[in-house]
């Protein structure tokens, strides 16, 4: 696991992206959906359409070279498929290079990464680092755990 996350920080930080990785599981301030200049617009923004649905929703921010991020996949599929119907699942790999703006519009600076939001598109909560599906659905739920 300490292997994993020194290769993920030394991925973001070699792309430039990230000058610190700080562990904190507290919510933090909401998500703004106003690009910078040259970022894709909020409606290219695969997270904020998925927010528009009016679901509880988990952003999961990682990358295909990110071992614990692979193994956050078969999660986050069981979830989509098995609570597709009341939930939104994302998966943003943020080393494709038509996301890498996700690092910054999200504030990410750990692989992976999954910010909670409300049905309302609110940012509720964050976790860093392989997560259950058990508790990620606890996060979801009203009033669980942040």
């Amino acid at each position: 696991m300490r292997f994993a996350v020194v290769m993920a920080g030394v991925a973001l930080a070699g792309l430039g992206l990230v000058t610190a990785l700080l562990v904190n599981t507290e919510a933090s301030a909401p998500v703004s959906a106003a690009p910078s200049p040259g970022q894709a617009t909020a409606a290219d923004d695969v997270v904020q359409r998925a927010l528009r649905v009016g679901k509880p929703t988990v952003a999961e921010f990682g990358a295909n070279a990110c071992a614990s991020c692979r193994e956050m996949k078969p999660i986050l599929a069981a979830l989509r498929r098995d609570h597709g119907e009341r939930i939104a699942v994302v998966n943003v790999d943020l080393l494709a290079q038509k996301e890498a703006d996700y690092i910054q519009r999200y504030r990410i600076q750990l692989m992976p990464t999954q910010v909670f939001f409300d049905a309302q598109g609110r940012e509720i909560g964050r976790h860093m680092g392989k997560i259950s599906g058990e508790d990620i659905l606890a996060r979801l739920q009203p009033g669980g755990p942040q």
